[in-house]
C-alpha cells in the first residue's frame, strides 16, 4: 500500500506505508520550461525523460498534440501558427507501474495593439492657460493585459506610468486618462503615449512597444510686457524712437497713447511691436 506526500518542485516523493521517504527525481523536463510567443508565430518545445523504465510519453494540446509515443525519451510539441489564447500543452509519461506524471508548459501568447491614440475629452481647439483638461488614451486589441505598461510623455519628459492588475489572456481594448493644466510654456507641446508589453526574461528584448502619434496643443495666454520698455529722456524738439513689446497668444495688439498737448507722436506697427 502506497501514499503520496507533498514534494518540492522538480521532485516526486513516494512513501511506502512502512518505509522511510524516498526522494525520486521528477521524470519530465521541458526545454524551454516556459515560452512567450507572438500571436501567429511558430513555437517548438522538447519534453524529455532520463527514465528508461517507462511505456511511452506524449503531448496533449488543442494544437500540436503528439499522441502516445512508445520507446522514446523525447517528444516535441510544435505549432507553426499559434492562435489559441488559452492553450495549455501538457507533456505526460506512462511509467511501468501505471503512474502517469505530467507537466504543463506555461505559454504566454502576446499581441501588440492595432492602434493607440490620444484625444482631449469634451474640448476642441486651443486651450487656455491655467484651465484643466483631460487627455484620453485609447489602446485597441492588445494582450495580455496584465503585462501592459502604458507611459505618458510630454515631449521627452515622462509624466505617468499605468499598469493593470486585471488578468486577461485574450485581446482587450483599454483606455486611461491624464489631467493637465497647461501654462504658456506648454504652447506647442506634444503629448505621446507609449504602450509596452513587459513579458519577462523569456520575452523579446527590448520589450514590444507601440507609440501613439503626438497630440500637439496650442495654449492661449494673456499678454505680458517684455523687458526693455524703458523711460527715455529727450530734448525738446528732438526726434525720438520708443520701443514697446509684449508677448501673448493670440499675439496682442499694442496701442500708443500720447498725453502731450501737441499730439504729434507717430505710430508704426511691426508685428507685435509698436514704436
Amino acid at each position: 500500500m502506497f501514499s503520496t506526500a507533498p514534494s518540492t518542485p522538480g521532485t516526486m516523493t513516494t512513501l511506502p506505508a512502512t518505509a522511510k521517504p524516498k526522494l525520486v527525481t521528477f521524470p519530465l523536463e521541458l526545454n524551454p520550461p516556459r515560452v512567450v510567443v507572438r500571436y501567429g508565430d511558430s513555437v517548438s518545445v522538447n519534453c524529455s525523460t532520463s527514465f528508461t523504465d517507462h511505456e511511452g510519453m506524449g503531448w496533449e494540446a488543442t494544437f500540436g498534440g503528439t499522441g502516445f509515443e512508445q520507446e522514446v525519451n523525447v517528444v516535441t510539441w510544435t505549432v507553426d501558427n499559434l492562435i489559441d489564447w488559452t492553450i495549455e500543452p501538457t507533456c505526460y509519461i506512462t511509467l511501468i507501474d501505471g503512474e502517469q506524471p505530467s507537466e504543463v508548459l506555461p505559454v504566454i501568447l502576446y499581441k501588440t495593439p492595432d492602434s493607440i491614440s490620444i484625444s482631449v475629452l469634451r474640448h476642441s481647439g486651443p486651450m487656455v492657460e491655467g484651465t484643466e483638461y483631460q487627455l484620453q488614451c485609447d489602446i485597441q486589441n492588445i494582450a495580455p493585459l496584465q503585462n501592459l505598461v502604458v507611459k505618458w510623455y510630454k515631449g521627452n519628459e515622462p509624466l505617468d506610468n499605468v499598469t493593470y492588475s486585471i488578468v486577461s489572456k485574450t485581446p482587450v481594448d483599454v483606455s486611461d486618462t491624464l489631467m493637465i493644466s497647461p501654462s504658456r510654456h506648454d504652447d506647442g507641446a506634444q503629448y505621446r503615449r507609449r504602450a509596452q508589453l513587459d513579458l519577462g526574461p523569456e520575452g523579446p528584448q527590448p520589450h514590444p512597444t507601440v507609440t501613439s502619434e503626438p497630440l500637439n496643443i496650442t495654449v492661449h495666454y494673456t499678454p505680458e510686457f517684455l523687458p526693455g520698455n524703458d523711460t527715455v529722456e529727450v530734448s525738446a524738439g528732438s526726434d525720438v524712437s520708443l520701443d514697446c513689446s509684449a508677448e501673448g497668444n493670440p499675439p496682442p495688439e499694442l496701442r500708443w497713447t500720447n498725453n502731450t498737448a501737441e499730439g504729434n507722436a507717430n505710430e508704426t506697427t511691426v508685428g507685435r511691436l509698436r514704436t
